[in-house]
């Protein structure tokens, strides 16, 4: 019975100092609210439904990191192939209240600078400024060198400045 509360306890606090910014990192990827509210929430209760315990799982942050961008992965690749050749799925997203127009427009204007550059490179600059990792939590979700990392990140900054720049 301890266990099984200690269990809850810590599914509690993961869930409290976590599960909104998963759910950023989620929305950021799929641009639908209950879509990306779905796969948190499943990604939370296979963790929790796990046989392992919590404590145990060594970096938890990125074990979660890792479970949700592969959660993302896998329900995009289930979608038509109509979403997956752009964002104007993006457009359809029903925006209810001030938070969620504000955050649907920020998806929007982060998209839309993203589409600018190769994938490998969208999803750095996705991971480095929309949800705060650095380039050595970068690399290990990536599975990448951290040198490699770093020269995407620079390059893709690069091209969207010359494409903002040439814009203006």
């Amino acid at each position: 019975m301890k266990q099984a509360e200690d269990r809850v306890r810590e599914m509690e606090e993961i869930i409290n100092l976590k599960q909104d910014w998963l759910f950023r990192f989620a929305y950021l990827r799929v641009g639908h609210r209950e879509d990306a509210e779905d796969i948190v929430q499943d990604v939370l209760l296979k963790l929790f439904q796990s046989k392992e315990n919590l404590s145990s799982i060594d970096k938890t942050e990125h074990y979660l990191i890792c479970a949700v961008r592969n959660a993302c992965i896998d329900y995009l690749r289930r979608q038509p192939p109509v979403m997956m050749t752009g964002l104007e799925g993006a457009a359809q997203i029903v925006a209810e209240g001030d938070a969620d127009k504000e955050m649907h427009e920020e998806y929007e204007c982060i998209n839309r600078l993203l589409q600018m550059i190769p994938p490998e490179q969208a999803e750095i600059v996705r991971l480095h400024c929309t949800d705060g990792l650095n380039f050595r939590q970068i690399a290990k979700v990536l599975e990448l060198p951290e040198p490699t990392v770093k020269s995407r990140y620079r390059y893709a900054i690069d091209k969207i400045r010359k494409a903002y720049g040439e814009d203006k």
